[in-house]
Order: C-alpha cells, then sequence, then structure tokens
C-alpha cells in the first residue's frame, strides 16, 4: 500500500456527499456553530490535513481506493447513528459483563460482535487494524478511558483494550507501561 493523501478534487467531492448527505437541520447547526457553510467545510478539510489519520484510514480500508469508496458508501443519515450507538453500548455492557463474571468465552463473544458492528458501522471488510487501534487509544487517551468509565463502569476502558489484544495476540508494552503510570 502506498501512501498518497487526498487530493483536492477527491476531499471536495467527499466534502459534498458528506453535505448532501446531512439533514437541513445539521447543515443549520452548523453553520450556525461556524458561522458559515464555507467556515465548515473549511472545518471539514482541516481534518484532511492529519496525515496519521488519513494514514490510518487507509490502513484500516486497505489503500486509499477503499477508503474513498467506503466514504462515497455512507448516507450519513442521523437516524442511523442512534442504533448504532445503541449497538455500541450494548457490546460494551457485554465487555462488563466479561469483566464482572471473569468469563473468557463473553469477552471473545464481545470482541467479534465489535468486530462485526465496526465492519458493518464504517463498512469494512475486517475490523482488526481499526480495533488495534481502538485498544491502542483506550489505554493511551486518558479521556477516552475516563469517558469510557464513566458510561460502563471502572475499568472498562482498560478492559476493553485488553479484550481486543488478547484476541487478536497483540500487545502493546508502550502502551502498558503509559497505563500503569495512571494506576
Amino acid at each position: 500500500m502506498s501512501f498518497e493523501a487526498f487530493n483536492n478534487d477527491e476531499i471536495q467531492k467527499i466534502l459534498d456527499h458528506t453535505l448532501e448527505c446531512m439533514s437541513e437541520e445539521s447543515r443549520n447547526q452548523q453553520i450556525q456553530k461556524y458561522g458559515s457553510m464555507e467556515k465548515y467545510r473549511e472545518h471539514l478539510a482541516a481534518g484532511f490535513s492529519n496525515e496519521q489519520a488519513i494514514a490510518d484510514v487507509f490502513k484500516w480500508y486497505g489503500g486509499k481506493e477503499k477508503a474513498m469508496e467506503a466514504m462515497m458508501q455512507s448516507a450519513g443519515d442521523v437516524r442511523e447513528l442512534k442504533p448504532k450507538q445503541d449497538k455500541n453500548a450494548e457490546i460494551y455492557q457485554k465487555f462488563m459483563t466479561a469483566k464482572e463474571s471473569d468469563d473468557a468465552n463473553a469477552e471473545k463473544e464481545a470482541v467479534e460482535l465489535l468486530a462485526e458492528h465496526y465492519k458493518e458501522t464504517f463498512k469494512l471488510s475486517n475490523a482488526r487494524s481499526i480495533l488495534l487501534d481502538l485498544a491502542s487509544e483506550h489505554l493511551q487517551n486518558q479521556k477516552l478511558a475516563e469517558a469510557t468509565d464513566s458510561q460502563f463502569g471502572n475499568g472498562c476502558s482498560e478492559y476493553v483494550a485488553y479484550a481486543i489484544q488478547r484476541y487478536y495476540g497483540v500487545s502493546f508494552p508502550l502502551a502498558s507501561k503509559i497505563v500503569s503510570l495512571y494506576n
């Protein structure tokens, strides 16, 4: 996989699609927040300058073309978001049940459910890369850990991270050291 970021025409095409898919209410909220549609477009376009984020997206999808295809398939329908959030919360509750019961099979099932959910949500053929990145974020991003733990229970963020790593047979010693600094 070679790394060539999106060119300006591709970015504009993605932005046009994103804005077309947004409800009028959502567009109006963003105009109010950013002052104009042009300022909102600038805000969205700025995200494409984060080379690491774009490299991660390319890694998740297996390249630029597949990432572009997935982005252009997204309907962006706000009504679709709530059920996806609910499904994610249900899966995180399964993680906590597995944690509390120390049930390795329930843990494995929760990771598999999360993988399927991410594949569907992000239109991925394989969720391994995105889940391993998520695990890393859960261990390195204190704000994410606090938000996750406050919603699902103490230790949820760390448990989810290690469950994903165990499932894929990967560990991140540096991330583990970072987490131990906070304990």
